[in-house]
C-alpha cells in the first residue's frame, strides 16, 4: 500500500519573523483558517479553533479523524498549506526551534532511539533547550530529572538502556523528559498506549496535578471515558472537521456518539466523580 505524504513542507513557511515581539503567555493556541492535505486526502479545510492557556483539552474522534495531524500541527512538526497558528500571541513560525522547546513540550504516540541512552540520559534531554552549545548539564538538571522519574516511579530504571526496557516503560520515560522541559503545555498524542492500569491511573493523575500547577494539557485519547474524567474540553473531529466542542458533560451522550462513532453505547455516571460514562452494548 502506498503511504499518503503530507503536502507540506519540512521548513517553515517563508517569512521574517520580528524575533523580540513580546509573547502573550494568556492566549495559548490560536488556529486561524487552517488548511492542510495529504497527498491523496485534504484533512483540514479553513480550521478555526482556538485553546486557552492552562485548559486540559483532549481531542478525541474516530480512527483517520486527523488528531494525531492537529497536535503535530500545534508542536510544529508539521507546517499547514496556508492558515496560521498563533502561540502566546505570536505566530507559531516565529518562534526559535529552542525558544519554542521551553514552552511546548512533545510525547508521540511511539518512540524509537537509534542510540541506547540511559533512561537518566533521556530524561536529561529535556534539558537541552536551556544550555548553551557545549554547555554541561548542571546538579539542578538531574535533580530535575531524578525527580520526574520519581514522580513517574521509575526511578530503578535510571540507568538502563531506553531501548532496553518495555515500550511502557520507555512510554513513562519520555513523559518524564516533557516534565523535565518546564514546558507551559504538554501535548500528548494516545499516550496511555502500551501502560498497565496502574501507570494509566499514574499518568493521568500527574497530568491532573500538572494542570492544577498551571501546566495546559492538550491530550489525543481513544478511550472517551477517561478523556472526560480528567479534561475540562473535548473537542471531536470526524474526517478532517472539528465536529464538537465542548464540555465532557454535554457531549459524551448517545447521540453523539452514535453520530460520529457509529455505535450507540450506553450512559453511566462514574461513581466516584458523577462524571459521564459510556459503555458499549456487546452480546
Amino acid at each position: 500500500m502506498t503511504r499518503n505524504t503530507p503536502r507540506t513542507r519540512n521548513t517553515p513557511p517563508r517569512n521574517t519573523p520580528t524575533r523580540n515581539t513580546p509573547a502573550n503567555t494568556k492566549s495559548g493556541f490560536v488556529v486561524k483558517e487552517l488548511c492542510f492535505s495529504y497527498a491523496q486526502k485534504t484533512l483540514f479545510e479553513n480550521l478555526t479553533v482556538s485553546i486557552k492557556e492552562g485548559e486540559f483539552c483532549s481531542v478525541v474522534g474516530p480512527n483517520g479523524a486527523g488528531k494525531s495531524t492537529f497536535i503535530k500541527l500545534l508542536a510544529r512538526l508539521l507546517y499547514p498549506l496556508s492558515g496560521e497558528i498563533e502561540f502566546h500571541g505570536r505566530p507559531l513560525s516565529f518562534y526559535r526551534r529552542k525558544e519554542l522547546a521551553q514552552r511546548i513540550a512533545y510525547v508521540p504516540q511511539e518512540s524509537y532511539f537509534a542510540l541506547d541512552f540511559t533512561v537518566i540520559e533521556t530524561v536529561l534531554q529535556g534539558r537541552h533547550p536551556y544550555l548553551k552549545p557545549l554547555e554541561r548539564y548542571h546538579s539542578s538538571d538531574y535533580a530535575m530529572a531524578r525527580s520526574a522519574l520519581d514522580r513517574l516511579q521509575i526511578s530503578k530504571l535510571a540507568e538502563k538502556g531506553i531501548n532496553n526496557i518495555s515500550s511502557g516503560e520507555r512510554q513513562l520515560a519520555v513523559i518524564a523528559r516533557s516534565i523535565v522541559q518546564e514546558p507551559s503545555v504538554i501535548l500528548l498524542d494516545e499516550p496511555l498506549n502500551h501502560l498497565d492500569l496502574s501507570h494509566q491511573q499514574q499518568v493521568l493523575t500527574m497530568l491532573l496535578e500538572l494542570n492544577r500547577e498551571g501546566v495546559g494539557v492538550v491530550l489525543v485519547a481513544h478511550d472517551l471515558n477517561y478523556a472526560a474524567l480528567v479534561s475540562q474540553r473535548m473537542l471531536v473531529f470526524s474526517e478532517g472537521k472539528l465536529v464538537e466542542d465542548g464540555r465532557p458533560e454535554a457531549l459524551l451522550r448517545a447521540d453523539i456518539v452514535q453520530r460520529h462513532w457509529g455505535v450507540k453505547p450506553l450512559e453511566g455516571r462514574h461513581p466516584e466523580s458523577g462524571k459521564p460514562q459510556i459503555f458499549l452494548p456487546i452480546s
